[in-house]
Protein backbone atom coordinates (compact mmCIF):
# COMPACT_ATOMS: atom_id res chain seq x y z
CA UNK A 1 0.00 0.00 0.00
CA UNK A 2 1.53 3.16 -0.70
CA UNK A 3 1.52 6.21 1.52
CA UNK A 4 0.40 9.75 -0.21
CA UNK A 5 3.40 11.84 -1.05
CA UNK A 6 2.98 14.35 1.63
CA UNK A 7 3.07 11.95 4.18
CA UNK A 8 6.29 10.00 2.39
CA UNK A 9 8.10 13.40 2.45
CA UNK A 10 7.30 13.61 5.94
CA UNK A 11 8.36 10.39 7.16
CA UNK A 12 11.50 11.49 5.12
CA UNK A 13 12.35 14.22 7.31
CA UNK A 14 11.69 12.72 10.17
CA UNK A 15 13.63 10.05 9.82
CA UNK A 16 16.56 12.39 8.45
CA UNK A 17 16.07 14.57 12.12
CA UNK A 18 16.20 11.75 14.08
CA UNK A 19 19.60 10.01 12.08
CA UNK A 20 20.98 13.99 12.63
CA UNK A 21 19.47 13.62 16.62
CA UNK A 22 21.43 10.14 17.07
CA UNK A 23 24.34 11.83 15.39
CA UNK A 24 24.29 14.14 18.85
CA UNK A 25 23.42 11.88 21.03
CA UNK A 26 26.40 9.52 20.70
CA UNK A 27 28.68 12.96 20.86
CA UNK A 28 27.08 13.54 24.27
CA UNK A 29 27.49 10.44 25.80
CA UNK A 30 30.59 10.49 24.80
CA UNK A 31 31.22 13.11 26.45
CA UNK A 32 32.87 12.13 29.25
CA UNK A 33 36.68 13.44 29.21
CA UNK A 34 39.15 13.49 31.61
CA UNK A 35 40.30 17.21 32.82
CA UNK A 36 43.27 18.90 34.45
CA UNK A 37 43.08 18.84 37.67
CA UNK A 38 43.39 22.08 39.56
CA UNK A 39 46.80 21.62 40.94
CA UNK A 40 49.36 24.46 40.75
CA UNK A 41 46.61 26.52 38.47
CA UNK A 42 46.27 30.07 39.00
CA UNK A 43 42.53 30.67 39.10
CA UNK A 44 40.77 33.88 39.09
CA UNK A 45 37.30 34.13 41.84
CA UNK A 46 35.29 35.60 38.39
CA UNK A 47 36.13 35.30 34.67
CA UNK A 48 34.56 38.76 33.71
CA UNK A 49 34.32 42.33 35.18
CA UNK A 50 32.41 45.28 35.15
CA UNK A 51 34.21 48.14 36.41
CA UNK A 52 32.43 51.51 36.31
CA UNK A 53 34.45 54.73 34.54
CA UNK A 54 36.58 56.48 37.64
CA UNK A 55 36.21 53.75 40.33
CA UNK A 56 37.65 50.54 41.40
CA UNK A 57 36.74 46.67 41.42
CA UNK A 58 38.99 43.81 42.88
CA UNK A 59 39.53 40.63 41.21
CA UNK A 60 41.02 37.90 43.78
CA UNK A 61 43.64 35.35 41.99
CA UNK A 62 44.40 32.15 43.86
CA UNK A 63 45.97 28.59 43.77
CA UNK A 64 43.45 25.91 45.15
CA UNK A 65 46.38 24.25 46.63
CA UNK A 66 47.80 27.01 48.57
CA UNK A 67 51.71 27.43 50.15
CA UNK A 68 53.23 29.76 51.84
CA UNK A 69 55.77 30.16 49.46
CA UNK A 70 55.53 34.13 48.53
CA UNK A 71 55.05 33.97 44.05
CA UNK A 72 55.54 37.58 41.96
CA UNK A 73 52.86 37.49 39.50
CA UNK A 74 53.41 39.82 36.35
CA UNK A 75 50.39 41.04 34.47
CA UNK A 76 49.50 42.77 31.17
CA UNK A 77 48.53 46.23 30.62
CA UNK A 78 45.78 47.99 29.35
CA UNK A 79 45.68 51.99 28.66
CA UNK A 80 41.60 51.88 29.86
CA UNK A 81 42.18 50.49 33.44
CA UNK A 82 45.09 51.44 36.26
CA UNK A 83 46.27 48.37 38.24
CA UNK A 84 49.76 47.74 39.49
CA UNK A 85 51.95 45.84 37.21
CA UNK A 86 53.05 42.94 40.18
CA UNK A 87 51.45 41.43 42.17
CA UNK A 88 52.51 39.25 44.96
CA UNK A 89 50.92 35.59 46.24
CA UNK A 90 50.49 35.38 49.23
CA UNK A 91 49.42 32.09 51.16
CA UNK A 92 47.99 31.05 47.52
CA UNK A 93 45.60 34.16 47.08
CA UNK A 94 46.22 38.16 45.61
CA UNK A 95 44.18 41.18 45.27
CA UNK A 96 44.15 42.85 41.97
CA UNK A 97 42.56 46.76 42.24
CA UNK A 98 41.17 47.27 38.95
CA UNK A 99 39.96 51.21 38.20
CA UNK A 100 38.38 52.47 35.09
CA UNK A 101 40.28 55.40 33.30
CA UNK A 102 38.55 55.06 29.82
CA UNK A 103 35.49 53.52 28.72
CA UNK A 104 36.46 49.84 26.93
CA UNK A 105 34.99 46.79 26.33
CA UNK A 106 36.44 43.00 26.15
CA UNK A 107 39.65 43.94 27.91
CA UNK A 108 41.98 40.75 28.67
CA UNK A 109 43.88 40.82 31.97
CA UNK A 110 46.12 38.13 32.92
CA UNK A 111 49.19 36.71 34.28
CA UNK A 112 52.13 36.63 31.91
CA UNK A 113 54.99 35.36 34.40
CA UNK A 114 55.49 34.54 37.58
CA UNK A 115 58.70 34.21 39.86
CA UNK A 116 59.11 32.82 43.30
CA UNK A 117 62.07 33.75 45.94
CA UNK A 118 64.57 30.83 44.28
CA UNK A 119 66.91 32.41 41.79
CA UNK A 120 66.77 31.16 38.18
CA UNK A 121 63.43 29.41 39.09
CA UNK A 122 60.43 28.89 36.27
CA UNK A 123 57.26 29.53 37.12
CA UNK A 124 55.74 26.69 39.03
CA UNK A 125 52.18 27.57 38.08
CA UNK A 126 49.83 26.92 35.47
CA UNK A 127 48.81 29.90 34.09
CA UNK A 128 46.47 29.06 31.03
CA UNK A 129 43.22 30.19 33.16
CA UNK A 130 44.84 33.28 34.95
CA UNK A 131 42.97 35.84 33.34
CA UNK A 132 39.80 37.88 33.33
CA UNK A 133 37.30 39.60 30.95
CA UNK A 134 37.24 43.66 31.57
CA UNK A 135 34.71 45.87 30.67
CA UNK A 136 34.72 49.16 31.48
CA UNK A 137 31.50 51.20 31.82
CA UNK A 138 29.72 54.39 32.14
CA UNK A 139 26.60 53.82 34.05
CA UNK A 140 25.67 50.61 36.13
CA UNK A 141 21.68 51.18 35.51
CA UNK A 142 22.38 51.43 31.56
CA UNK A 143 24.08 47.75 32.54
CA UNK A 144 20.98 46.61 34.59
CA UNK A 145 18.82 47.54 31.69
CA UNK A 146 21.31 45.37 29.33
CA UNK A 147 20.06 41.91 32.08
CA UNK A 148 16.85 43.02 31.61
CA UNK A 149 16.28 43.48 27.74
CA UNK A 150 18.32 39.88 27.82
CA UNK A 151 15.05 38.41 30.10
CA UNK A 152 12.44 40.10 28.33
CA UNK A 153 13.52 39.19 24.52
CA UNK A 154 14.45 35.66 25.98
CA UNK A 155 10.77 35.48 26.89
CA UNK A 156 9.22 37.32 24.37
CA UNK A 157 10.96 34.58 21.71
CA UNK A 158 10.40 31.93 23.81
CA UNK A 159 6.28 32.22 23.90
CA UNK A 160 6.17 33.78 20.75
CA UNK A 161 5.76 29.68 19.34
CA UNK A 162 2.31 29.27 21.23
CA UNK A 163 -0.42 32.06 19.46
CA UNK A 164 -0.04 29.86 16.53
CA UNK A 165 -0.39 26.52 18.51
CA UNK A 166 -3.50 28.37 19.94
CA UNK A 167 -4.96 29.63 16.88
CA UNK A 168 -4.85 26.56 15.29
CA UNK A 169 -6.83 24.57 18.34
CA UNK A 170 -9.31 27.32 18.09
CA UNK A 171 -10.12 26.90 14.53
CA UNK A 172 -8.90 23.02 13.99
CA UNK A 173 -7.36 23.61 11.13
CA UNK A 174 -3.84 25.08 9.71
CA UNK A 175 -5.02 26.02 6.80
CA UNK A 176 -2.94 29.40 6.72
CA UNK A 177 0.42 28.14 8.15
CA UNK A 178 2.80 27.63 5.08
CA UNK A 179 3.77 24.18 5.73
CA UNK A 180 7.54 24.75 3.81
CA UNK A 181 7.87 27.38 7.15
CA UNK A 182 7.08 25.04 9.47
CA UNK A 183 9.50 22.10 7.99
CA UNK A 184 12.35 24.58 7.76
CA UNK A 185 11.63 26.02 11.25
CA UNK A 186 12.08 22.11 12.48
CA UNK A 187 14.84 21.30 11.11
CA UNK A 188 16.57 24.81 11.98
CA UNK A 189 15.71 24.18 15.75
CA UNK A 190 16.73 20.75 15.73
CA UNK A 191 20.39 21.41 14.59
CA UNK A 192 20.16 24.57 17.09
CA UNK A 193 19.04 22.66 19.92
CA UNK A 194 22.36 20.28 19.11
CA UNK A 195 24.68 22.86 18.70
CA UNK A 196 23.96 24.36 22.03
CA UNK A 197 23.60 21.08 23.93
CA UNK A 198 26.93 19.80 22.71
CA UNK A 199 28.89 23.02 23.20
CA UNK A 200 27.47 23.58 26.68
CA UNK A 201 27.38 19.69 27.86
CA UNK A 202 30.53 18.01 25.90
CA UNK A 203 33.60 19.03 27.74
CA UNK A 204 35.71 18.01 24.74
CA UNK A 205 34.28 20.41 22.41
CA UNK A 206 34.25 23.58 25.45
CA UNK A 207 38.30 22.01 25.40
CA UNK A 208 38.70 21.90 21.64
CA UNK A 209 36.67 25.89 21.83
CA UNK A 210 38.65 27.56 24.49
CA UNK A 211 41.88 25.95 23.14
CA UNK A 212 41.15 27.88 19.52
CA UNK A 213 39.76 30.96 21.99
CA UNK A 214 41.77 31.13 25.13
CA UNK A 215 40.10 34.34 26.04
CA UNK A 216 36.75 33.89 24.76
CA UNK A 217 33.73 33.82 26.78
CA UNK A 218 31.47 30.79 26.66
CA UNK A 219 29.44 30.99 23.25
CA UNK A 220 26.30 28.98 24.84
CA UNK A 221 25.11 29.86 28.16
CA UNK A 222 22.26 27.56 29.99
CA UNK A 223 19.20 30.26 29.02
CA UNK A 224 20.28 29.29 25.85
CA UNK A 225 20.70 25.74 25.72
CA UNK A 226 16.93 26.14 27.41
CA UNK A 227 15.26 28.12 24.47
CA UNK A 228 16.73 25.79 21.52
CA UNK A 229 15.47 22.56 23.37
CA UNK A 230 11.55 24.00 24.01
CA UNK A 231 11.51 25.94 20.48
CA UNK A 232 12.27 22.32 19.14
CA UNK A 233 9.51 20.91 20.85
CA UNK A 234 6.96 23.94 20.57
CA UNK A 235 7.78 23.87 16.72
CA UNK A 236 7.64 19.50 16.60
CA UNK A 237 4.10 20.37 19.02
CA UNK A 238 2.97 22.55 15.62
CA UNK A 239 4.01 20.20 13.44
CA UNK A 240 1.91 17.45 15.01
CA UNK A 241 -1.18 19.82 14.25
CA UNK A 242 -1.16 19.56 11.14
CA UNK A 243 -1.80 15.65 11.05
CA UNK A 244 -4.92 16.55 13.26
CA UNK A 245 -6.20 19.28 11.76
CA UNK A 246 -7.97 20.46 8.74
CA UNK A 247 -5.44 21.31 6.16
CA UNK A 248 -6.89 21.31 2.86
CA UNK A 249 -4.65 20.54 -0.31
CA UNK A 250 -1.62 22.33 1.59
CA UNK A 251 1.90 20.15 1.38
CA UNK A 252 5.19 20.30 1.51
CA UNK A 253 6.68 21.70 -1.95
CA UNK A 254 9.52 20.08 -3.90
CA UNK A 255 11.97 22.62 -3.39
CA UNK A 256 11.36 22.47 0.25
CA UNK A 257 12.17 19.18 0.00
CA UNK A 258 15.25 18.55 -1.11
CA UNK A 259 16.58 21.95 0.21
CA UNK A 260 15.41 20.07 4.10
CA UNK A 261 17.09 16.83 3.14
CA UNK A 262 20.12 19.23 1.76
CA UNK A 263 20.38 20.54 5.13
CA UNK A 264 19.99 17.20 6.74
CA UNK A 265 22.18 15.38 4.96
CA UNK A 266 24.74 17.99 5.50
CA UNK A 267 24.11 17.61 8.99
CA UNK A 268 24.29 13.75 9.32
CA UNK A 269 27.13 13.71 6.82
CA UNK A 270 29.38 16.08 8.78
CA UNK A 271 28.64 13.60 11.64
CA UNK A 272 29.94 11.01 9.57
CA UNK A 273 33.01 11.97 8.96
CA UNK A 274 33.55 13.47 12.27
CA UNK A 275 33.21 10.17 13.85
CA UNK A 276 35.79 8.61 11.11
CA UNK A 277 38.23 11.52 12.84
CA UNK A 278 38.26 13.95 9.93
CA UNK A 279 37.27 16.82 11.12
CA UNK A 280 37.30 17.66 14.77
CA UNK A 281 34.04 17.47 16.35
CA UNK A 282 34.26 21.22 17.14
CA UNK A 283 34.09 21.54 13.36
CA UNK A 284 30.98 19.46 13.20
CA UNK A 285 29.09 21.51 16.14
CA UNK A 286 30.05 24.79 13.70
CA UNK A 287 28.32 23.08 10.91
CA UNK A 288 25.05 22.87 13.01
CA UNK A 289 25.00 26.38 13.25
CA UNK A 290 25.65 27.12 10.03
CA UNK A 291 22.45 25.15 9.22
CA UNK A 292 20.72 27.12 11.58
CA UNK A 293 21.92 30.05 9.84
CA UNK A 294 20.64 28.90 6.19
CA UNK A 295 17.38 28.21 7.68
CA UNK A 296 16.93 31.58 9.35
CA UNK A 297 17.61 33.17 5.93
CA UNK A 298 15.72 31.35 4.22
CA UNK A 299 12.04 30.24 6.12
CA UNK A 300 10.11 33.28 5.96
CA UNK A 301 10.01 33.61 2.02
CA UNK A 302 7.67 30.64 1.72
CA UNK A 303 5.09 32.03 4.50
CA UNK A 304 5.37 35.40 2.87
CA UNK A 305 4.63 34.52 -0.60
CA UNK A 306 1.88 32.45 0.55
CA UNK A 307 0.21 35.24 1.80
CA UNK A 308 1.20 37.32 -0.89
CA UNK A 309 -0.94 34.41 -3.37
CA UNK A 310 -3.54 33.85 -1.22
CA UNK A 311 -3.93 37.73 -0.58
CA UNK A 312 -4.93 36.62 3.18
CA UNK A 313 -3.32 36.38 6.63
CA UNK A 314 -5.97 33.96 7.74
CA UNK A 315 -4.56 31.34 9.63
CA UNK A 316 -1.18 33.04 10.18
CA UNK A 317 -0.35 34.46 13.80
CA UNK A 318 -0.03 37.67 13.85
CA UNK A 319 0.85 37.23 17.56
CA UNK A 320 4.00 35.21 16.65
CA UNK A 321 5.01 37.63 14.06
CA UNK A 322 4.43 40.24 17.05
CA UNK A 323 6.25 38.66 19.46
CA UNK A 324 8.92 37.68 16.98
CA UNK A 325 9.59 41.50 16.39
CA UNK A 326 9.84 42.39 19.71
CA UNK A 327 12.69 39.89 20.68
CA UNK A 328 14.56 40.84 17.19
CA UNK A 329 14.24 44.50 18.74
CA UNK A 330 15.22 43.93 22.21
CA UNK A 331 18.12 41.66 21.10
CA UNK A 332 19.55 44.21 19.17
CA UNK A 333 18.31 47.36 21.51
CA UNK A 334 20.85 45.24 23.74
CA UNK A 335 23.32 45.34 21.54
CA UNK A 336 23.07 49.38 21.35
CA UNK A 337 23.20 49.65 25.17
CA UNK A 338 25.84 47.34 25.24
CA UNK A 339 27.87 49.51 22.68
CA UNK A 340 26.65 52.98 24.17
CA UNK A 341 27.56 52.21 27.88
CA UNK A 342 30.92 50.91 27.12
CA UNK A 343 31.97 53.11 23.99
CA UNK A 344 32.57 49.65 21.79
CA UNK A 345 30.42 49.72 18.50
CA UNK A 346 32.41 46.43 17.26
CA UNK A 347 30.65 44.08 17.83
CA UNK A 348 28.58 45.25 15.01
CA UNK A 349 30.61 44.75 12.84
CA UNK A 350 32.77 41.53 14.05
CA UNK A 351 29.96 39.91 14.46
CA UNK A 352 28.16 40.64 10.96
CA UNK A 353 25.91 37.18 10.87
CA UNK A 354 24.62 37.45 14.19
CA UNK A 355 23.32 41.81 13.55
CA UNK A 356 22.04 40.80 9.57
CA UNK A 357 20.05 37.30 10.86
CA UNK A 358 18.46 39.89 13.63
CA UNK A 359 17.73 42.45 10.85
CA UNK A 360 16.29 40.02 8.43
CA UNK A 361 14.10 38.56 10.97
CA UNK A 362 12.72 42.07 11.45
CA UNK A 363 12.54 42.77 7.89
CA UNK A 364 10.24 39.88 7.29
CA UNK A 365 8.45 40.53 10.97
CA UNK A 366 7.48 44.28 9.14
CA UNK A 367 6.66 42.34 5.72
CA UNK A 368 3.86 40.37 7.57
CA UNK A 369 2.59 42.67 9.63
CA UNK A 370 2.11 45.16 6.31
CA UNK A 371 0.29 42.27 4.74
CA UNK A 372 -1.71 42.02 7.77
CA UNK A 373 -2.87 45.26 8.82
CA UNK A 374 -2.78 47.13 5.32
CA UNK A 375 -2.68 44.81 2.18
CA UNK A 376 -5.51 42.24 3.22
CA UNK A 377 -7.26 43.31 6.09
CA UNK A 378 -10.52 42.17 5.53
CA UNK A 379 -10.06 38.34 4.02
CA UNK A 380 -12.79 36.58 5.15
CA UNK A 381 -13.17 33.23 6.47
CA UNK A 382 -15.27 30.85 5.08
CA UNK A 383 -16.71 28.12 7.30
CA UNK A 384 -14.29 28.59 9.92
CA UNK A 385 -14.00 28.68 13.76
CA UNK A 386 -11.32 31.69 13.64
CA UNK A 387 -13.75 33.93 15.89
CA UNK A 388 -11.01 36.71 15.55
CA UNK A 389 -8.49 35.00 17.72
CA UNK A 390 -5.53 36.32 16.04
CA UNK A 391 -7.16 38.44 12.98
CA UNK A 392 -9.76 40.55 15.23
CA UNK A 393 -10.29 42.50 11.53
CA UNK A 394 -11.06 39.97 9.34
CA UNK A 395 -14.79 39.56 9.42
CA UNK A 396 -16.44 35.73 9.36
CA UNK A 397 -18.58 35.10 6.28
CA UNK A 398 -21.64 32.44 5.35
CA UNK A 399 -20.57 29.41 4.53
CA UNK A 400 -19.78 29.43 0.50
CA UNK A 401 -22.03 27.07 -2.13
CA UNK A 402 -20.07 24.36 -2.83
CA UNK A 403 -20.33 24.95 -6.69
CA UNK A 404 -18.03 28.04 -5.84
CA UNK A 405 -15.31 26.37 -3.89
CA UNK A 406 -11.78 25.96 -5.44
CA UNK A 407 -9.85 23.10 -4.49
CA UNK A 408 -6.57 25.46 -5.55
CA UNK A 409 -7.95 28.03 -2.81
CA UNK A 410 -5.44 27.48 0.56
CA UNK A 411 -7.88 29.19 2.38
CA UNK A 412 -11.57 27.19 1.34
CA UNK A 413 -11.86 23.68 2.74
CA UNK A 414 -11.41 20.63 0.39
CA UNK A 415 -14.60 19.12 -1.08
CA UNK A 416 -13.58 15.39 1.10
CA UNK A 417 -14.82 18.27 4.14
CA UNK A 418 -17.81 19.18 2.70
Amino acid sequence: MFLPRRERVCKRVAFGITIMLLVVLIFLLGSIYSTSGTRNKLLTDRDDVTVLLGEQSNVTFFVANATSEKIALYLSSSPALDFPPVLELVDGKAVLPLFGKSLSSGIIVEVLNCTTSLQNSTCPLDLTEAFVRVTVIRSKFVDLLVDLVGWAYFFAWSISFYPQMYLNYRRKSVIGLNFDFLTLNVIGFAAYACFNLLMYFNSHVKSIYHAEHPHSPPPVLANDVVFAVHAFFACVATALQCLFYEKDNQKISTPCVFFGLGLILFGAGSGAVTILHLISILAFVSSLSYIKMAVTMSKYFPQAYYNFIRKSTVGWSIGNVLLDLTGGTLDIFQMVLQAVNAGDWSAFYTNPVKFGLGLVSIVFDLVFILQHYVLYPDSEVPRSEYDGVENPVAPQSEPVPQDELSTHSPILPSRNDL
